[in-house]
């Protein structure tokens, strides 16, 4: 497959950054909504899973940040 036009490739870059900033603000809300179930429940309404899940989240968002930074920056693959 032919590689990207540059414009299209900066766009899809940024779309990529865009995407990884709003999961990782998502799981900075999901964090706050866990500590304040922590407070009311205690241990119990933390589940092993769910922190699991939040791991890879996080995982994922920070590779999309990392992936639209070489993408807008045309930065060639290793």
């Amino acid at each position: 497959m032919a590689p990207l036009p540059p414009v299209t490739r900066r766009l899809v870059g940024r779309l990529n950054m865009l995407a990884g900033f709003m999961l990782l603000v998502a799981l900075a809300l999901r964090i706050y909504v866990t500590y304040y179930a922590y407070q009311q429940a205690g241990v119990a309404a933390l589940y092993n899973r769910q922190f699991v899940f939040s791991l890879l989240l996080l995982l994922g968002g920070v590779l999309l940040l990392w992936l639209g930074w070489r993408m807008a920056r045309r930065v060639k693959a290793p």
